[in-house]
């Protein structure tokens, strides 16, 4: 189940849109059903990045069990932020990514394992 996190400094001229995007780009790219695929987009101006809170950037979080190719989801997360966001400099668009265990992830009231 693949948990999607993005803050960002910059507001998003459409968040639900990009919500969906990024949560079909999960889905396809992680091989996982998308009707388990959360994504949650947080606007929050107060943010810094490089040392400037005029940078453009955003700070992305996904959990997940089993996280496929990394490099290229790393990649294609990017580039969708990139163009949605707005942010030229993509060195500020920063991904933490963790390998969830089964039996530590839930949905409808059971784990996984």
């Amino acid at each position: 189940m693949p948990y999607l996190t993005v803050y960002t400094n910059v507001e998003p001229k459409d968040g639900i849109q990009l919500a969906n995007d990024a949560s079909a780009l999960t889905a396809q790219i992680l091989h996982k059903p998308e009707s388990y695929v959360v994504t949650n987009i947080i606007h929050n101006s107060a943010m810094c990045f490089g040392g400037n809170a005029q940078n453009k950037g955003a700070l992305v979080e996904l959990k997940s069990i089993g996280l496929g190719d990394k490099d290229k989801y790393v990649a294609e997360l990017t580039k969708l932020l990139a163009e949605k966001l707005n942010i030229s400099d993509t060195h500020y668009i920063a991904i933490a990514l963790s390998d969830a265990p089964a039996a530590y992830t839930a949905c409808g009231g059971r784990t996984f394992g």
